[in-house]
């Protein structure tokens, strides 16, 4: 009985944390991380999409364009893409662009069993740095 009579507002109180002490450093951190990730993505596949010979290799730096792009020149369906936005036609259209993706590595010349590594953080980076300029 005596937990229900207790006035439980000093815990909430207590359990409250300021959130805002170190965001300002680590948000801005992850917003140039996610930034230099984004344009050096974009150029890497800029790079393996004119090396394909695409006439649209600008669509790599448009975030939508840039799945239309490599489903077209993993010859694939662009249209594919679409279902990325319905649900459980997601998955399926997930493994389309995993062998779109798996066509590009091999018209590069490269082994597709280095995808894999695309997984690792960081490592990923290395991998589309060879796909690109190796």
């Amino acid at each position: 009985m005596f937990l229900l009579t207790y006035d439980w507002s000093l815990v909430y109180l207590l359990a409250q944390s300021d959130s805002s002490a170190g965001a300002g450093a680590g948000g801005l951190f992850g917003l140039i991380f996610g930034l230099v990730g984004y344009v050096f993505g974009s150029y890497c596949f800029y790079t393996i999409y004119q090396k394909l010979g695409e006439a649209n290799a600008w669509f790599a730096w448009v975030p939508i364009l840039n799945t239309w792009i490599m489903l077209k020149a993993g010859d694939q369906s662009p249209w594919w893409i679409i279902g990325l936005f319905i649900p459980l036609v997601n998955f399926v259209a997930l493994i389309f662009l995993i062998i779109a993706f798996v066509n590009i590595v091999k018209k590069l010349g490269k082994n597709p069993w280095l995808i894999l590594l695309m997984i690792v953080p960081l490592v990923n980076f290395v991998i589309l740095y060879n796909f690109a300029f190796g």
